[in-house]
């Protein structure tokens, strides 16, 4: 099981934080799409490193042109010498319409669309003429002179909860991206389940997809500060309806109701205390260094890398001392 790291952040520390993840040994940086963009951070780890593989955790899709979103994986993947990974989301229906001014529809089929005109382009960028006419998408142009291929194939990896994203990352993707907000249970027994049935219908192997899961971890110097630390991450997750199937699989789905009526009123503390400790041991991995280290192995033999996320949801922790920690705990060096 490889182990990647999620970074982020103020621009001018990224690259420090990439070289430390880099000389720490480990296998990859991901990157989120928050309050900065994916693209504009991914190309500042890329030029702070040489070897490690560099992914977004997630680009959104649906905000951007599918051709804008294959050039700046493109200029990324020459940037960074073949070492760049498109991962692509479709975030919620209430953050693409009220946040992006974006219309939320049919998200599987435009996602699979979304993928065919990315790769279409970088065909493209070679000189294959493009003729994408599709039910959302047409494309009939290709790019600009000025810019050959990408240096070698780009992964495209997605990111999905329920059933219909995950038959399509088996279906047409080059690997899976989990949500922070799971579980091992939940990665064995539904994520893969539906990623084997598109893989099947697909006549594809299992070896054509990477499963990368990110785990929401907290690290400290007891249990209790441990899962203090995660709890709020859970919370926030919580109120969101796209992800109770998560809470139902571990019967917590009565919890939704609560974590949405507590943030409604802007409630913090009525979140956090909707979170009981068998949540925060179900959905983070917690503990001190020593107990960490055991409790990632929960997802040895079920993911190919899990990407390690520091709770960032009022943690009372820095950023700065929330790496510190999953790379003195988990570095592969150390």
């Amino acid at each position: 099981m490889r182990i990647g790291i999620a970074i982020g952040g103020p621009l001018d520390r990224i690259g420090a934080v990439a070289r430390r993840c880099e000389e720490a040994g480990f296998d990859s940086l991901w990157i989120a799409e928050a309050g900065r963009t994916a693209f504009v951070q991914a190309a500042v780890a890329a030029q702070a490193t040489k070897t490690i593989r560099i992914g977004t955790s997630i680009a959104l899709a649906f905000p951007r042109s599918p051709v804008i979103t294959a050039m700046a994986a493109r200029d990324l993947s020459e940037l960074s010498n073949g070492r760049f990974t498109l991962g692509l989301g479709t975030q919620v229906k209430r953050v693409n319409e009220y946040r992006f001014s974006t219309t939320f529809e049919h998200p599987a089929p435009k996602m699979a669309e979304i993928v065919d005109v990315c790769r279409e382009m970088w065909d493209a960028f070679a000189g294959k003429p493009i003729d994408h006419r599709g039910r959302f998408y047409t494309v009939t142009m290709g790019p600009l002179f000025d810019a050959g291929p990408p240096p070698g194939p780009i992964p495209i990896y997605l990111a999905a909860v329920n059933e219909r994203m995950l038959r399509l990352i088996g279906t047409k993707a080059d690997g899976f991206l989990g949500h922070p907000f799971t579980s091992p249970s939940y990665v064995k027994n539904v994520a893969r389940a539906h990623i084997s049935e598109g893989i099947k219908a697909a006549g594809r192997s299992d070896a054509n997809v990477e499963i990368a899961q990110s785990v929401i971890c907290s690290v400290a110097d007891d249990d209790e500060a441990a899962r203090a630390g995660a709890k709020p991450q859970i919370a926030f997750y919580g109120t969101t309806r796209t992800y109770k199937p998560v809470l139902d699989h571990h019967g917590f789905g009565d919890a939704i109701e609560q974590l949405r009526a507590a943030h409604a009123k802007n409630d913090m503390e009525g979140m956090v205390s909707a979170v009981t400790d068998e949540m925060a041991e179900t959905y983070a991995v917690t503990g001190t260094a020593e107990e960490a280290r055991a409790k990632l192995q929960r997802y040895e033999g079920i993911v190919d890398t899990v990407i390690l996320n520091p709770p960032w949801i009022w943690s009372g922790t820095s950023r700065s001392d929330a790496y510190d920690r999953l790379i003195e705990t988990f570095a592969p060096n150390r």
